[in-house]
């Protein structure tokens, strides 16, 4: 479900993991077509879109699938996961959603459903890192997770690029950025509280924002955890401006005819404005977790892939979710609920998934301490 760039991209790779026939549904024709041109007869467009069915009849149709594989903006994404939980299903999602999903795990436990949630780069494989390490130092004080898709050239006075839904990207900005300081979970503004960075010789910012979510209520006594989102400088600059002149907002802006949210005009805009910029983008993070047992930090970079023309977050999101459903579908991932990719880190499985990053081009490296 979903063939924007990283819908598309998952599709491309899990057919090459061998996962198939897939049946696909995208919105909008074009990209439906698009995969049927390029994939042939490994996939199949359905004729209904399942998000126009009942609740009912949408379980119905998925408990007819071995996997779901989600890449919707994350507004349309909580149904869908369930839908395919009351469909007792395996279903792997990308989407970054706003709703509590550890919620639904108790109806997943019950349903026999497997749903494996924020299965991207980050949130995903920084989980994946960081509760790998938790596990492997036998605990930990602190984890702190600093991640950012930026392009190589950054250019003013955007200083950023558009590499996945636009409307998501709005959501780093409006979400408040839960964290956890001295064993209290926080919620803080993300626009207060911006850091300079140096990684991998790098320049940076920094902002708190909502990417700690389900590891914050998996290991509670953690008492320092976060996510920073790293930026280019400049970017914060100019997104506060949009926030102060009132567009960083869901509430509904009255006008003659109708309601409109103003952020949803904003990303349309940056959209329209900025979706030229130069393509050649990375796809960092640095994952650091310490505790009695010592220190891991975790240094990741996928550039840019100039052939196929993959955007480096757009790749790192498609390998974990496609990596993560083979794994589900050849029993490595076993069990009933929901489970982030902290849950699910041991050893063979990060192991697994960094060589599947690798073999993608990108720089996966654990130092210890």
């Amino acid at each position: 479900m979903g063939l924007g760039r990283q819908g598309f991209r998952i599709l491309e790779l899990a057919l090459k993991r061998g996962i198939g026939p897939v049946d696909i549904f995208d919105i909008r024709p074009e990209s439906r077509e698009k995969a049927e041109r390029c994939f042939g007869r490994q996939v199949r467009s359905l004729p209904d879109n399942p998000l126009s069915m009942t609740e009912e009849k949408r379980a119905e149709f998925l408990a007819g699938y071995t996997l779901v594989l989600d890449a919707l903006p994350s507004f349309h994404s909580y149904r869908l996961m369930l839908s395919a939980i009351r469909a007792g299903t395996k279903m792997v999602s990308v989407s970054f959603l706003e709703e509590d999903f550890m919620a639904l795990d108790k109806e997943a436990r019950k349903k026999g459903a497997l749903v494996i949630p924020d299965c991207g780069g980050a949130p995903g494989f920084s989980h994946m890192m960081a509760g790998y390490s938790v596990r492997a130092l036998g605990g930990a004080e602190r984890v702190v997770m600093k991640v950012g898709a930026i392009p190589v050239q950054p250019s003013p006075p955007f200083f950023h690029s558009l590499t996945w839904s636009v409307e998501d990207l709005m959501e780093e900005y409006i979400r408040p950025a839960k964290c956890l300081h001295n064993g209290v979970i926080n919620a803080p503004d993300p626009f207060a509280n911006i850091e300079e960075e140096n990684i991998q010789d790098l320049p940076l910012q920094s902002f708190l924002s909502d990417g700690a979510r389900s590891f914050l209520a998996n290991y509670p006594d953690i008492p320092f955890m976060e996510e920073r989102t790293l930026r280019h400088h400049g970017h914060m600059d100019f997104m506060k401006a949009f926030r102060e002149a009132g567009f960083l907002t869901r509430e509904p802006l009255g006008f003659a005819g109708g309601e409109l949210q103003p952020y949803l005009v904003l990303a349309a805009q940056l959209e329209k404005t900025f979706s030229n910029l130069a393509a050649e983008d990375r796809f960092i993070m640095q994952v650091v977790v310490s505790g009695p047992g010592g220190r891991h930090q975790h240094e990741y970079n996928m550039p840019y892939q100039e052939n196929p023309g993959v955007f480096g977050l757009v790749n790192s999101v498609a390998v974990t979710a496609a990596e993560t459903a083979a794994m589900v579908l050849d029993g490595t991932i076993s069990g009933h609920g929901v489970f982030p990719l902290e849950l699910i880190a041991e050893k063979e499985t990060f192991e697994r998934m960094s060589r599947a990053h690798q073999e993608q081009g990108a720089m996966v490296v654990l130092q210890k301490s």
